[in-house]
């Protein structure tokens, strides 16, 4: 009997023990996944925050900042969700209720003609990068049916026209490299492909209409150039032909006899 209630005690203790083991288990899981997930929360509003940094470079629509803002604002109910009681967390969700609310009062969206032209290769490949995270925002809060298709075509539109006037700005430095440096052919080369992607445009801002009249003058430039250059190589040609042909009626003229 007695060694009865020995096992029974032991086999109760074991029974106590295995499922204490597995109410840590389980509280370690969840307090790990709700790391995970507050660490991919931070991670996206830190990307939206550095991607905002560039609006002075790239013009952002209003649609396009309240996508974003609505983005840091979700993350921080995620985050409030998990913890509800980290006072700074709720304090940045106030703030982003405040910028959201002023966006819809009182922003205006710039002028396309406000883009302002990368300075260097450096830059227009940094810019090119934001583009291309701000394309795949849109495409993320798309999927979650955050935004409509119709705002997600206009905007999709909109970052890649930004990106034709980056690609176009640089393209431009590369052909004004390649006439100082009197490389012609690179150069006419280069004009004739941004003139056929401008040309794929079907509605053209003055940005656009500018540069095209400019690198059309480019064109002409070069083709006259081109044109100078191949008379004047022509010309070399034919008088070195008549110097050999005059040399021949040297050495065939009849000679004297003495």
């Amino acid at each position: 009997m007695l060694y009865t209630i020995i096992f029974g005690l032991i086999a109760l203790l074991l029974f106590v023990l295995i499922g204490y083991n597995i109410i840590e288990q389980y509280k370690q899981k969840g307090e790990a996944e709700k790391r995970i997930t507050m660490s991919k929360q931070r991670a996206i509003i830190t990307e939206v925050d550095e991607l905002l940094l560039t609006a002075t470079k790239i013009p952002f629509t209003k649609s396009l900042l309240l996508i974003m803002q609505n983005r840091i604002r979700n993350a921080l109910l995620t985050m409030v969700n998990l913890f509800p009681s980290t006072p700074a967390i709720r304090e940045h969700l106030t703030n982003t209720d405040s910028q959201i609310k002023q966006i819809k009062e009182n922003y205006t969206t710039p002028d396309t003609n406000s883009f302002r032209t990368p300075e260097d290769n450096k830059e227009a490949l940094a810019l090119l990068q934001v583009t291309k995270k701000i394309r795949a925002v849109l495409r993320s809060e798309h999927a979650k049916g955050k935004i409509s298709t119709d705002i997600f075509v206009a905007e999709a539109q909109q970052i890649e026209m930004m990106q034709l006037k980056i690609n176009l700005e640089n393209s431009i430095k590369r052909i004004n490299e390649s006439k100082a440096a009197q490389q012609f052919g690179s150069a006419n080369q280069m004009i004739n492909k941004v003139l056929k992607a401008i040309d794929s445009v079907p509605t053209k801002d003055n940005y656009l209409q500018n540069k095209e009249q400019q690198l059309k003058q480019y064109a002409e430039e070069i083709r006259s150039h081109l044109a100078k250059a191949s008379n004047e190589e022509l010309q070399a040609i034919q008088k070195k032909e008549s110097e050999n042909e005059n040399d021949l009626d040297a050495l065939f003229a009849e000679r004297k006899k003495w």
